[in-house]
């Protein structure tokens, strides 16, 4: 079987690739050892925590995604259960950064990400809270930049000019789609019936 690849223009182009901050480990397991310890069940499981939270908490580390795109934040995270939110620029509301004692403990801020129509306003939890950012700053610059830009881009293009641009873009995709196919079947014309 053959892989195809599409370089030009099938997947989005990242502009910043957000990196974590290693303190985030040991921030993590201060914070959930101090929750078990301050609760009566938690004193209890407290000896398999100490044992099982330093695995759990790198394999975490190792699971946290934050891309800013040309169009959108990409999030992952997760360990058993992968979780890959993306979230489009015009979307975006505002960005927030907390520093709570804990996290100025350790040196670390919690970037949120807020959008319009947000589905857990109510619980005051955002999809997008990434805590451990390095750079966290300068990360949320970048994505209010690019979101501006895009705005500014989009206001610019005449109604006529986004039509053709997406036709345009279609096109180049059924394109790209039939020279995969003309590739796999091994001959020069590839029509699609």
């Amino acid at each position: 079987m053959n892989d195809v690849t599409f370089t030009d223009r099938s997947l989005p182009k990242v502009l910043m690739v957000g990196q974590f901050s290693h303190k985030l480990r040991i921030y993590l397991f201060a914070h959930w050892t101090l929750v078990l310890v301050v609760t009566v069940a938690g004193i209890v499981l407290l000896p398999v925590w100490l044992v099982v939270g330093p695995l759990w908490i790198r394999r975490y580390h190792a699971s946290l995604r934050c891309d800013l795109t040309e169009r959108s934040v990409v999030v992952g995270k997760g360990i058993f259960f992968r979780r890959e939110l993306t979230i489009p620029l015009d979307k975006i509301q505002d960005i927030s950064i907390r520093e709570g004692p804990l996290l100025s403990a350790f040196g670390l801020l919690q970037l949120r990400v807020e959008t319009a129509g947000q589905s857990n306003s109510g619980t005051g939890k955002s999809d997008a809270d990434l805590v451990g950012l390095l750079d966290a700053r300068q990360l949320r610059d970048r994505i209010l930049e690019q979101r501006d830009r895009l705005a500014d881009q989009d206001r610019t293009l005449a109604p006529a000019d986004t039509e053709r641009q997406l036709l345009m873009e279609i096109r180049d995709s059924l394109l790209r789609l039939e020279a995969a196919l003309a590739s796999r079947t091994g001959d020069g014309d590839a029509t699609v019936r």
